[in-house]
């Protein structure tokens, strides 16, 4: 009998095969599928079939529980059936799929078995990947003129097995398919062997065997005379040992269900070993920010289909330039757009000058106060685009000499008085009417108005486009139910949006009281860096021949400077988010998971990344610059001189610059522990409002 082999990767295999090829002893070798060409993302294998049962469920209106156990109890028919009629206890997709559907439905439906098929078909291929180790393996045997065939035992019959192979760009290494389904005779009986051996007319001690399993691929292919190899590639046996531990986990809940949907999602990437050494802005758009925007994207599915569900549809999505331009091209990576979507050119400046058209109020003045670089009169001015030349002659018979003096007190009676001058005013509401009718007709030319319910689309936080716009446009009758889905949401400027103007942060809403999740709010800037646009901001509009078209900051201007320096790595975790992307759906698909069950986990990877910073992303994050788009040139470094151990002697010091700092816990790199940045997330988590 052929000696039992245990080889441990596909060179070794090789090196041994090689002598026996040129000396004559080997004409054909045989391949296992599974495990040994292709390796799966998720294990066990049964949760692909969980999925299919999930997708046929949701196709019909069927339960997905009630599609499995129809399943279930079709396979245990047909396979007690062949080991009465004298097979191998196999089932034969051919036979499975009719029986399968005479337990859900009266009649057969052409189309749903269509459906099932390719379903299975599809999510198959989503979770499979081709080993590169053993594709140059099968290039070198076929270098040597050594003809290959695939043996395997599965409920696929060869015409399926065949196509799923081809989907994989192996089907033309192998003269032949045999698998188990076709014939109802496994490997692990010997007899799938015995058949293969007849039908190629070449003797056993000719063939030689690879695959993973040391039962049927190698002892029993031994007994039948063929050279059995297993295959024991130790590292992909932990991968499926880890991967099979992280499904049995995620049934607890919690953590353990992004951990199992992360795992995977892992897994997928590291299939492509050139992904890995790109570059550092590449890999934390890919790592980092990646989960979270792809977390944000599925729960904002999850909410569209939500109003479809209640009968209450959104019939246009709007990503608003420019933070919202990241989402923009994820939705349109998805394979699913049910909603009619579109980019647009709004910012909080054009929104806010168009809100002055009926005065300046008190409330909408304090708003340009909340930028810390602050400049009174002078900021209101640039923040709703009104006259400064006009205005500062007025604002002197008020008492302000200085028109550029930062306003700290934001009740001052200067202000107050200032603000109830009809001449200011008149002023004032002159130049936003401009403002507002170029905007108004900028929304009509986008659909803004054509539509019952319209969603807008962005990074967040107070959600000002959303407040102005009901503002400016809130008395027309066709003004629309307004909703803002948003990656966060911190209401901190507005309590009252308005009737008919719902917002939600999908990842971090302060009102849910989560401390826990407000992670994002500690470190702004790095996500509206990975999301938004290479483009300068909307400054204004222009009537051009008709059209009205969106007037950006000039690049000349020196904040735009400093943001087209930072413009190629933002492209860079731009690229990394939306790999992550690629293979994040491909994975919801396979485990069905919702975005509520991941978002822990998520919260998890954002607070390990903007508390616990490594040396590399302390380093490279904080060469990058901020920039807004409230009518400032101003810029935010992010990265701040780093503190040492002498720092902490001088508290008062060190709360002052923790407190203007972007990203306080990049102050602490310098300091070799990471307690004082576990103090500081303790002490912020007990000092936010519950």
């Amino acid at each position: 009998m052929p000696e039992k082999l245990v080889v441990r990767d596909w060179q070794k295999i090789r090196s041994w095969l090689e002598p026996r090829i040129q000396s004559g002893q080997v004409r054909l070798i045989s391949l296992d599928v599974f495990d040994t060409l292709l390796a799966r993302c998720v294990e066990p294998p049964v949760l692909v079939q969980h999925a299919v049962c999930r997708a046929v469920g949701k196709q019909v209106g069927i339960a997905p529980s009630v599609v499995w156990q129809a399943r279930q109890h079709a396979e245990q028919q047909l396979r007690a059936e062949a080991v009465a009629a004298g097979f191998d206890p196999e089932c034969r997709y051919v036979e499975l799929l009719p029986r399968w559907m005479d337990e859900l439905f009266k009649e057969h439906d052409p189309s749903i078995g269509r459906f099932m098929c390719q379903t299975e078909l599809a999510l198959e291929d989503l979770a499979l990947h081709v080993k590169p180790d053993a594709q140059v393996f099968m290039d070198w045997v076929r270098e040597q003129g050594i003809k290959m065939v695939a043996v395997s035992d599965m409920y696929f019959n060869s015409d399926l097995l065949c196509e799923l192979l081809g989907r994989k760009g192996l089907l033309h290494y192998f003269e032949h398919v045999y698998v188990s389904a076709d014939t109802q005779e496994g490997k692990y009986t010997g007899k799938l062997f015995r058949r293969m051996l007849q039908a190629q007319s070449v003797r056993a001690g000719q063939v030689v065997h690879i695959g993973d399993n040391p039962i049927s691929d190698r002892r029993v292919a031994c007994q039948e005379g063929l050279q059995g190899v297993w295959l024991y590639e130790k590292k992909d046996l932990r991968r499926r040992e880890r991967l099979a531990l992280s499904a049995s986990m995620a049934q607890r809940g919690g953590i353990w269900t992004g951990r199992h949907f992360f795992d995977t999602v892992q897994t997928r990437i590291q299939q492509n070993d050139g992904l890995n050494p790109r570059n550092f802005f590449f890999r934390y758009g890919r790592d980092v920010l990646g989960p979270a925007f792809s977390v944000f994207m599925q729960g904002l599915h999850e909410r569209l289909q939500r109003q479809v569900n209640a009968k209450q549809p959104v019939e246009k999505l709007l990503f608003v330039a420019r933070d919202g331009f990241l989402f923009d091209q994820m939705y349109r990576k998805t394979a699913t757009q049910a909603v009619p979507s579109e980019y647009v050119y709004l910012s909080r400046k054009v929104i806010t000058a168009a809100a002055t058209a009926d005065g300046l109020d008190h409330e909408k003045a304090i708003v340009a106060f909340y930028n810390p670089k602050q400049e009174g009169l002078a900021s209101v001015c640039k923040v709703y685009g009104l006259p400064e030349q006009l205005l500062q002659p007025l604002a002197r018979e008020h008492g302000f000499s200085n028109f550029a003096e930062p306003i700290h007190q934001w009740d001052d009676t200067r202000l107050h008085n200032f603000l109830k001058d009809q001449r200011v005013q008149t002023i004032v509401r002159r130049v936003g009417a401009k403002h507002r009718a170029l905007l108004e007709r900028y929304l009509e030319q986008v659909g803004f108005f054509a539509h019952r319910r319209v969603a807008l689309v962005d990074i967040g936080w107070n959600g000002t486009v959303q407040k102005f716009l009901k503002q400016a446009f809130g008395m027309r009758a066709d003004f629309p139910i307004l909703h803002g889905y948003y990656f966060a949401f911190v209401p901190k400027l507005y309590a009252d949006f308005g009737e008919n103007n719902h917002c939600e942060g999908i990842v971090h809403d302060s009102r849910r009281g989560n401390a826990c999740e407000r992670i994002p709010a500690e470190f702004e800037e790095i996500f509206e860096q990975g999301a938004r646009s290479w483009e300068a901001t909307t400054i204004g509009y222009r009537d051009c021949d008709g059209r009205i078209e969106p007037v950006l900051k000039p690049d000349s201007a020196p904040d735009r400077q400093a943001e087209l320096r930072c413009n190629a790595s933002v492209a860079r975790m731009q690229e990394g988010i939306l790999c992550h992307w690629e293979h994040f759906q491909a994975v919801q698909q396979l485990t069905g998971y919702a975005s509520q069950q991941l978002l822990p986990y998520v919260h998890g990877i954002l607070e390990r990344a903007v508390v616990y910073p490594t040396r590399e992303e302390a380093r490279e994050l904080t060469r990058l610059v901020h920039t807004e788009d409230f009518g400032h040139d101003h810029v935010l470094a992010l990265g701040n001189r780093a503190l040492g151990i002498g720092d902490l002697l001088r508290p008062r010091r060190l709360l002052q610059n923790m407190k203007v700092a972007a990203w306080r816990y990049a102050l602490l790199d310098k300091i070799p522990t990471g307690l004082p940045n576990f103090a500081c997330r303790i002490a912020y988590l007990h000092t936010v409002e519950k």
